[in-house]
């Protein structure tokens, strides 16, 4: 008793998808999408259109040009027709190319005269042009639709070998026709499977990619709020500073203006104090650089003189630009960050910086040529890390490939604010 509810636990969800397989196989509209063999060229894309014309245009002429009457008389275009368009529709929509070579193999069955001779459940002419539909059926069609196309494939080549007007020896030939429709159908699969194992794997190194973007992103943020906190600080103490003392230095001051001067003395410090606790929770666990001095535009010296102690060919045009603190680090953050990458991305590549301003917008350019060795990809942090120092200001930072195989980083940033 065990052994039959077991048997029905195991064969009853069989035998209720089977209706839906079949359905999806058969008559359900599946979006399969681009076929994996289609390629993204239309010039090629055609190109196997021609190939799949022509291999069908081959197989039947051959057929026809067999010397067999059957198969040089007026219904051989007819029975065959299906399967030739058949295949070449398969190559854009296949699973509807195999839909329409049954009815082809319909016809071939029982429209078709007999042969003289006892023959196979499917002859030659129509395995060459079934064998590769069962295959492009199975390879783009998902997992339960390739089960439904070879229930069905199956089922038919099973009717016809025992409905067949001609004797057929089904325990020899409809075998070998199993096998016939199963290998195909099997290739298909595995195809099929590495097919949706290769689009996931990229569908997931895309998102990975995304989010160690978002990730960098999120870091430099944390960084410029930093890198603020130091260049705010600053200002903020000698606001503070200069209250406090003007009593001392500017006496004697009217009471109303030493106390509107102590008011403005003891806000600075309490801002200073907000900004030094709310810059706690940004701090990482190792502080020792950014206890350092901010670097400004007067350190791209000592920047360039690392990038060329490293065998870099470095050519630089620095306008002298009196710049605020917060603009000037910025420069130097995105000037570090696209010659660090090209010195990653292009190996041994000369390199032009240019930081000079023109129409009221500095503009700070770096510009790599090819590399002569390959570089180590990155996850496209620092670029967007240049963007959001460029957008701090309200500018922009564009970034892209140049035509003689290099790179080009360019940031424009408004003057508004610069001493002219």
């Amino acid at each position: 008793m065990t052994d039959v509810r077991s048997a029905q636990r195991w064969w009853l969800p069989l035998l209720r998808a089977l209706p839906r397989v079949v359905a999806a196989a058969l008559w359900t509209a599946v979006d399969t999408g681009r076929p994996p063999w289609r390629p993204r060229r239309r010039r090629w894309d055609r190109a196997l259109l021609l190939v799949a014309v022509v291999y069908a245009f081959v197989v039947a002429t051959t057929t026809s040009g067999s010397g067999e009457e059957r198969l040089s008389g007026g219904l051989f275009p007819l029975c065959a027709a299906p399967l030739l368009l058949g295949l070449v529709l398969a190559v854009r929509r296949p699973l509807d190319g195999w839909r329409l070579s049954l009815l082809g193999l319909v016809l071939t069955g029982y429209v078709l005269p007999p042969p003289p001779a006892p023959a196979p459940v499917l002859e030659g002419w129509q395995w060459l042009l079934w064998c590769p539909l069962l295959l492009a059926a199975a390879w783009a069609s998902a997992r339960r639709v390739s089960v439904g196309v070879a229930v069905v494939s199956l089922v038919l080549v099973t009717v016809l070998g025992a409905t067949t007007p001609w004797p057929v020896d089904l325990r020899l030939t409809l075998p070998i026709a199993y096998v016939g429709v199963l290998a195909p159908l099997v290739v298909g699969g595995s195809l099929g499977a590495r097919w949706d194992a290769r689009r996931a794997l990229e569908a997931e190194q895309a998102r990975t990619a995304e989010a160690q973007a978002a990730r960098g992103a999120l870091a430099e943020r944390a960084r410029i709020a930093r890198e603020m906190h130091d260049v705010v600080a600053h200002h903020l103490s000698l606001i503070a500073v200069r209250c406090e003392t003007a009593p001392y230095r500017l006496a004697p001051l009217d009471e109303r203006a030493g106390t509107e001067l102590a008011e403005v003395a003891g806000t600075a410090r309490s801002a200073l104090t907000e900004l030094q606790r709310l810059l706690g929770v940004l701090r990482t666990e190792d502080e020792s650089a950014e206890r350092a001095p901010q670097p400004g535009t007067a350190d791209l010296a000592e920047l360039f003189a690392g990038v060329r102690a490293a065998g870099t060919d470095l050519e630089v045009s620095v306008e002298d630009v009196d710049l605020p603190d917060i603009l000037g680090l910025t420069v130097y953050r995105i000037v570090q960050q696209a010659v660090s990458n090209a010195a990653q991305h292009a190996p041994g590549a000369p390199v032009r910086v240019t930081v000079a301003r023109a129409d009221g917008v500095l503009r700070v350019e770096v510009v790599n040529g090819a590399g002569r060795a390959p570089g180590t990809p990155g996850a496209g942090a620092g670029l967007a890390g240049m963007r959001e120092r460029a957008e701090l200001h309200g500018g922009r930072l564009t970034a892209g490939p140049t035509p003689d195989a290099g790179f080009r980083v360019l940031a424009e940033l408004p003057l508004a604010e610069v001493a002219r």
